[in-house]
This record gives structure tokens, C-alpha cells and sequence, in this order.
């Protein structure tokens, strides 16, 4: 199955989700991306959800043959073993991304270690406040944004779909309209 995608993916920039949270990512990307136009393959499970012959990237939800899927982009969410994803983190070539969450000591461990020419990137739970039971998202200017989102481990998700955005071109003010239509 990994190979399959590989083979259908090979001229797009590859971006692999792994560990526990990694469906509300790729849901948030998903979101945020479609609200802006933006083309993109996403695979779920090693199924082709949505795929576009000119999308210049494919997010993977991956379980399993991480290796397999030669990515560009890593991003990790909460994991049960740290020794599978060391492995495919040590696999993130040389221009490659990892963005790992930095309240979990391990994988922050894994995450940042150096690799040559390898950007180490942590999120933690979005910049938010709670009013009257609704959570609103704050901007670097002090904007407020509405969201629909009501736990920690949300806020902690989009602020991992925040960092993988901004790598592949979704600015500042196209993910805070997008994130705040979101629903789940």
C-alpha cells in the first residue's frame, strides 16, 4: 500500500501524520486547505480520500511502513512507542521537516534532535481564551477568532495543522477564517 501511494505521489511534496491524533490533522488540514482553494491528495488508512492530479502535496495518515512513504514533512502526535517514529524521523532526508509536539518530553527528544539539514519544528495547544464556554483563537495582533474546538488535545492538534500549514504556504489570516468554520 505504501509503495502504491509513493509511486502515485513521487512528484508531490509528502507529508506523513503519525501517532494518536493524527486524523484530526489531517480533518483540520483537510479544512483549512479546501477553504483556500488549495489542491492536495490525502490518503487515510492507504485509501486515496481526495486526490488531484496537479496537487503539488499529499498528506498520508500513516499507521504503519512510514519508511515506505519517502516523506518531506513529518508530523507526530501522540505516540505509544518512541522507537518506530526515532526510525522514521532519522528518515527525514536532508531539506525535511519534523514537527513534533513539545509538552511530550520523548517525542521532543526525538523531534528536535539534530539531523543535518533537517528543520525541527514544536507545537504545543494554540494561543486561545475561553469567554462564556467559547474558545477563541488569538492572533499575534490580539485578533480573536471564534472555534469550534473544546479540548486541550484539539487545541494542541490545530496548533500542529498551524505549523504544518505554514510550511506549505497558507498565511497567517487563511488559516484563522478557515479554523473558525471548522466543525466537527
Amino acid at each position: 500500500m505504501a509503495a502504491s501511494i509513493y509511486r502515485q505521489s513521487i512528484d508531490k511534496q509528502r507529508i506523513i501524520l503519525v501517532g494518536a491524533h493524527r486524523a484530526l490533522i489531517a480533518q483540520l488540514a483537510q479544512h483549512v486547505l479546501s477553504e483556500n482553494q488549495r489542491k492536495f491528495d490525502l490518503y487515510k488508512d492507504g485509501q486515496p480520500v481526495i486526490t488531484a492530479s496537479e496537487a503539488p502535496v499529499a498528506i498520508i495518515e500513516a499507521t504503519d511502513q512510514w519508511a515506505e512513504y519517502q516523506h518531506h514533512i513529518l508530523v507526530i502526535s501522540e505516540v505509544p512507542g518512541a522507537n518506530e517514529v526515532e526510525k522514521i524521523a532519522d528518515a527525514t532526508p536532508k531539506g525535511g521537516i519534523i514537527i513534533y509536539p513539545e509538552n511530550n518530553k520523548a517525542l521532543k527528544v526525538i523531534g528536535s534532535r539534530e539531523r543535518p539539514d533537517v528543520q525541527a519544528i514544536g507545537y504545543a495547544a494554540y494561543k486561545h481564551e475561553v469567554k462564556n464556554g467559547q474558545i477563541f483563537l488569538i492572533t499575534s495582533t490580539n485578533e480573536k477568532f471564534p472555534v469550534a474546538l473544546t479540548t486541550e488535545t484539539e487545541l494542541l492538534c490545530l496548533g500542529a495543522t498551524r505549523e504544518l500549514l505554514k510550511k506549505i504556504g497558507i498565511s497567517s489570516g487563511q488559516f484563522y477564517r478557515a479554523a473558525s468554520t471548522f466543525k466537527r
